[in-house]
């Protein structure tokens, strides 16, 4: 007996601290609102012990799983513009011993595939590479634009007019960002900034960054710039130094994109590139300090992968992806915090997409190869048909109801503007 009794101690000791670790508060919170999802978070105060967790939509028990601390958690199948009354227990067995506050989710609506198109014509010769629009009577284009008489590499809609322009040598331009009138960043090898009275380039080669040359740029500000091009380079800004980052591959990047989580400051970077033949392409991953490859034709993120050429958008904790070529693709969205959880929304059979870029989630273009230009409204794909050709559409951007689309292969726009 008294070798028993410490251990029927423990035992009921053990029961008392499991029950005095269950009724801990719960927090049921909102991580993002789909068009028919929603991720939400349940956070325990205590998150030492676990606990069965219940969640109910609109009374309804929908999940009931084992949690220990803070989980995401995702509800599917919704319905679009719908408000649903979300609510946390935990149990003890089957009785709810502990509750969350309400918690009320309205999610997104879908928005319109009608569009009409314009082509606009801006010389007799060309290429155009990129587009940022500001607002409807603030547009940039960048490339080579040749006309009769001159040739340029960038022109702006004033919202009455383009005026052409020529900055620096009239190199090429291959991407813009714009931050304000007086802060413009563009690239065609080399950085090149808009400071409101003058344009400076930056020879990287100067600085010591030997064989490294710039295709494309993403920043949060002219503090905070990532370059990426030739070979793998990759280059950070501060707004005093340019760094060369170690790169984890010598193949050419051709696309940057990014996002900083508001809360935490934590950084989501992504590069990606285009090969030739074979036309194995290449995904990195950063956190602003070191770069991994997530995906190449050795790790590819879908099983039934016929080709691998990235192209990617991101929104909110949203990393809109596509991955194919010219006659097999598909897209998916992945949470950025956890990119092996996506959904695969399309498969794609027109071309290979270059470029996609939208609004938010549920109001976003995809255009490349063969003409190839499609909407996604949150729920549906739509191809604008009409657009198809021989051409490659090279870039997109979206303001609101207005649509821009470069031609690679001149120096062409198109205009879309939403009926509704």
């Amino acid at each position: 007996m008294k070798k028993f009794l410490p251990f029927l101690l423990l035992f009921f000791s053990s029961c008392f601290l499991f029950e005095d670790e269950q009724n801990t508060n719960l927090t049921l919170s909102l991580h993002s609102a789909g068009v028919t999802t929603v991720n939400l978070n349940i956070s325990p105060e205590d998150s030492l012990a676990e606990f069965t967790f219940e969640l109910t939509r609109d009374d309804s028990t929908i999940q009931t799983i084992s949690l220990q601390s803070d989980t995401p958690i995702k509800d599917t199948r919704l319905n679009p513009n719908t408000s649903y009354s979300y609510k946390g227990y935990w149990l003890n067995g089957t009785e709810r011993i502990g509750e969350s506050e309400t918690l009320t989710v309205t999610t997104m609506d879908t928005t319109s595939h009608n569009f009409t198109w314009e082509i606009d014509t801006l010389g007799n010769g060309g290429e155009l590479n990129d587009v940022w629009i500001v607002d409807e009577d603030d547009i940039w284009v960048v490339g080579n634009i040749i006309t009769d008489s001159m040739e340029y590499n960038a022109a702006h809609w004033n919202g009455n007019q383009w005026e052409m322009m020529k900055i620096h040598s009239g190199a090429e331009l291959n991407a813009i960002q714009y931050f304000s009138d007086d802060d413009i960043w563009v690239s065609s090898g080399f950085p090149k900034h808009w400071d409101g009275n003058e344009w400076t380039m930056y020879h990287l080669q100067n600085m010591g960054f030997e064989g490294v040359s710039i295709n494309t740029l993403w920043g949060t500000s002219s503090n905070n710039m990532y370059f990426v091009g030739y070979r793998g380079s990759i280059i950070h800004y501060d707004g005093n130094e340019f760094v060369k980052m170690e790169s984890p591959t010598t193949q050419n990047l051709d696309g940057i994109i990014g996002v900083v989580d508001p809360e935490t400051g934590q950084k989501h970077i992504w590069a990606y590139g285009w090969p030739d033949a074979p036309y194995h392409g290449l995904f990195l991953q950063s956190d602003g300090i070191y770069w991994d490859i997530i995906w190449d034709e050795n790790n590819p993120f879908f099983e039934d992968e016929q080709f691998v050429t990235p192209t990617a958008w991101v929104n909110g904790d949203n990393l809109v992806l596509y991955t194919g070529g010219s006659d097999h693709g598909q897209v998916s969205i992945h949470d950025i915090h956890d990119l092996t959880n996506y959904e695969i929304i399309y498969f794609n059979y027109n071309g290979a997409i270059r470029k996609i870029r939208g609004n938010n989630i549920n109001d976003f273009f995809g255009v490349g190869d063969f003409g190839n230009v499609f909407h996604f409204n949150g729920i549906t794909f739509k191809h604008f048909d009409s657009l198809s050709n021989t051409t490659r559409y090279s870039s997109v951007n979206i303001f609101n109801d207005l649509v821009i689309i470069c031609n690679q292969y001149s120096s062409i726009i198109i205009w879309g503007n939403r009926t509704h």
